[in-house]
């Protein structure tokens, strides 16, 4: 059944996929949360990825989904914890930094902004992206050329 609601969940037909995860299992419990996310059930959501969290406090596709649905959300504290964390597991983690971008810009932090900003890997297409979903071009120059030290190749 998890092969099922995964070929669903990829397919886009979110509502079906729910169904499928039935089981009280880490794979049955991640997938019921990215359904719920993507159907935009935050609230159950966030729950079903928090017992993903209690079994494997370093599930980093948990934790990034965490950090993309609040800012989607625009819960800053949670986007903040769920990036941190993920920080410390993988250091280089682009949707972490994403996330504390957006936390700093909102706090006006230019500092930490900066910083994280020149560890966004522009090797990816369109990398800049989904930080601008939250950010104008003019607060992304401005984070360019906030330090010497962010500059960065966008």
């Amino acid at each position: 059944m998890l092969s099922r609601g995964q070929q669903l969940l990829e397919d886009g037909r979110f509502k079906e996929a729910l169904a499928c995860f039935e089981g009280d299992d880490v794979r049955s419990v991640f997938g019921r949360a990215v359904a719920l996310h993507m159907l935009g059930r935050f609230d159950e959501a966030q729950a079903e990825y928090e017992d993903v969290l209690a079994v494997d406090p370093n599930h980093q596709e948990t934790l990034s989904n965490l950090v993309a649905m609040n800012v989607e959300r625009f819960h800053l504290e949670l986007v903040e914890r769920y990036s941190r964390r993920l920080l410390a597991i993988v250091p280089k983690s682009q949707i972490a930094l994403q996330g504390l971008i957006v936390v700093a810009v909102e706090r006006r932090d230019m500092d930490l902004a900066a910083s994280c900003f020149a560890r966004i890997e522009p090797s990816r297409p369109h990398a800049g992206d989904a930080v601008e979903y939250r950010l104008t071009r003019q607060m992304v120059e401005r984070l360019k050329d906030h330090h010497a030290s962010a500059a960065h190749p966008y």
